[in-house]
């Protein structure tokens, strides 16, 4: 990590500390999980010595690098008592959810609440915490600890007591380990945020990919998932992301994984799924569902890749708005485009390139986005740079989802540049990558000269893609781009569809049941509130495929065919049919492969996707 400069810290209230010798710049923190209570825990801190502030702020942080958010820890530790070194309690307050001693306290014990089932909390389950006394753990470690004013990169030991026969998955260094506990050790605070753990019965599976040292951890709690089934799905997405790089950046890489069960999901509100990336290891919250099945796996397969390909951007390559994190005051950098928006482009790429994607799903994927960015900017256009610094705020983190779909297209676009204005010879993975071996994860870039960095890599021409793409609010010229690789791109056509007259329908989300529920009693079917799905065109209807089957055969039909629908009611099984009318419709964004490309677009087609 990158060694953090010393910041001298001047407030009313609060005065920076005298900082220690270097023999004595250390925390130690215990972490008490064998005693749980209440999903409460309990957390020692033992301060450095020679500390002289009067009095002293704990900080503990209200947003943490990759969340875009202000999220507010320190509002899940409550009950703080500080003591001096004779062991006599020192009054405390708090301020803006800090711990302010007054006096110089040589440690502090408090307890901690997890951020999953508190009610009315928004934050993010993959970078919150999970506090299941007999069950599973998950330390997001920001969560739990925080540092004194001024000394962010002391060094940490963490002791972790844990109950019998649990395991603690992690990327953080473990130093000693027994029946009843755990010892680690960061070399600072950024560190120690940066390696999660998920302590649990232990369910893991370890495997070597191109030279990386993997372990995959699972927590299932009704047991759908296990981690070599997991591992089975990571396997070849890190197989396709290896013959990408063509080299591995990362000696070890640990993935956690948290498949939340239904009854989670009926308990808690704010469950909310996805993951979040560390510079050697990855943490999930995923749906449990019916085990591995095909929409489990691509759900697995395309996360762990947007996760793992984090080791470009912004694990290895990032300004100092990010490797100096203020976790205080955060300040946002221009750059989500680049830590988001690249990285889930590469990840479509890596299996467009290998054989998890074809080429053809790589742009159907590419005009979904374009779809839904649209659907973004109905209201007003916004420049991914103005997005990105003021991402904080309460109205621009309403948009902060548009990142993964107007991103990849403007890195779709960029890529496609950049093969042009250099004849091939550079792409943006290969200029990420020497920007890489110019800066690494020791040195930050400057955050407003990253632009020019780039042109003066590829082409002086490029500066205008970055004012009229990334700092305006212009759209990529996403026509010529798809053309540049053999394919037709048409922003809006009229099309021969078919459809019923009424079928305005629902599923009950309450039941694993296929159980419509109406809108409007009147359709074309005849379906009734409280019918029970059983087939579908003789299809069984299961939990996983019903949508799949309404969409296919009643929400957006193929031909005029009639549709048959079994339905169960209190009276038994009855069959219900009727056919859809044909009409015209709209469709925006539709692209084809150019029947006769130029040998230039064929070039770069296989450049693109390797075959």
């Amino acid at each position: 990590m990158h060694c953090l400069r010393l910041l001298a810290v001047a407030a009313v209230l609060i005065t920076a500390p005298a900082l220690a010798s270097e023999n004595a710049s250390s925390y130690r923190i215990t972490i008490d999980l064998a005693r749980c209570q209440n999903d409460r825990v309990h957390v020692r801190v033992d301060l450095p010595r020679g500390l002289t502030c009067n009095p002293c702020r704990y900080v503990l942080p209200r947003s943490v690098p990759g969340t875009y958010s202000l999220d507010r820890y320190g509002r899940f530790v409550v009950d703080a008592r500080a003591y001096d070194s004779s062991g006599a309690e020192l009054p405390v307050t708090r301020d803006d959810d800090d711990i302010v001693v007054t006096g110089t306290p040589a440690w502090l014990e408090y307890q901690v609440n997890d951020t999953w089932d508190e009610p009315n909390t928004d934050v993010f389950n993959p970078t919150g915490s999970n506090i299941e006394c007999d069950t599973n753990f998950v330390l997001n470690f920001h969560a739990f600890a925080g540092y004194i004013e001024g000394t962010k990169h002391y060094r940490y030991t963490v002791v972790i007591t844990k109950p019998h026969g649990f395991y603690g998955a992690t990327s953080l260094q473990r130093i000693a380990a027994s029946d009843s506990a755990d010892t680690f050790s960061a070399r600072s605070y950024m560190e120690l945020v940066d390696n999660p753990a998920m302590y649990c019965r232990p369910d893991t599976v370890s495997f070597d990919q191109s030279g990386t040292r993997v372990m995959v951890a699972v927590y299932s709690p009704n047991r759908v998932m296990r981690a070599e089934s997991v591992a089975s799905v990571i396997k070849p997405t890190l197989a396709a992301v290896a013959r990408l790089l063509g080299k591995m950046p990362v000696e070890r890489y640990t993935f956690l994984f948290y498949f939340a069960g239904r009854q989670q999901r009926n308990i808690v509100g704010n469950l909310s799924f996805g993951a979040l990336e560390h510079s050697t290891s990855s943490f999930y919250f995923l749906p449990e569902g019916r085990g591995a099945d095909r929409t489990g796996e691509e759900m697995i397969q395309s996360t762990a890749a947007h996760e793992f390909l984090h080791i470009l951007v912004p694990l290895h390559l990032h300004s100092n708005e990010i490797a100096d994190f203020d976790f205080r005051n955060p300040r946002m950098s221009r750059h989500l485009w680049l830590y988001e928006g690249c990285t889930e482009y590469f990840q479509m790429l890596a299996r467009a390139h290998d054989t998890l994607m074809t080429p053809d799903a790589f742009v159907r994927e590419l005009m979904g986005n374009l779809r839904m960015m649209r659907v973004f900017y109905r209201q007003r256009s916004v420049s991914l740079v103005e997005l990105s610094q003021r991402v904080l705020e309460p109205e621009y983190q309403k948009m902060y989802p548009v990142i993964y779909m107007h991103g990849p297209v403007v890195a779709f676009c960029l890529d496609v540049t950049i093969r042009q204005l250099t004849n091939g010879q550079k792409t943006l993975l290969s200029t990420i990558r020497t920007l890489m071996e110019k800066y690494g994860p020791e040195r930050p870039f400057r955050d407003e000269a990253l632009f020019d960095e780039f042109s003066d890599l590829v082409h002086p021409s490029l500066r205008d893609f970055f004012r009229r793409y990334v700092e305006g609010t212009e759209l990529p010229p996403i026509a010529e781009c798809l053309a540049a690789i053999g394919y037709r791109y048409t922003d809006s056509s009229t099309v021969e569809a078919y459809q019923f007259r009424n079928t305005s329908i629902m599923l009950s989300r309450t039941s694993d049941t296929p159980v419509v529920v109406m809108r409007q009693p009147d359709n074309d079917f005849g379906f009734r509130n409280g019918d029970t799905l059983v087939r579908i065109n003789g299809i069984l209807v299961t939990p996983e495929n019903k949508y799949d089957l309404l969409s296919a055969y009643i929400w957006a039909p193929r031909s005029s065919d009639t549709v048959a629908v079994i339905v169960r009611r209190a009276e038994g099984e009855v069959e219900l049919r009727a056919a859809p009318q044909p009409t015209q419709r709209t469709v925006r964004h539709t692209v084809s492969p150019d029947p006769a490309p130029t040998p230039q677009a064929r070039f770069l087609y296989r450049e693109f996707f390797g075959k």
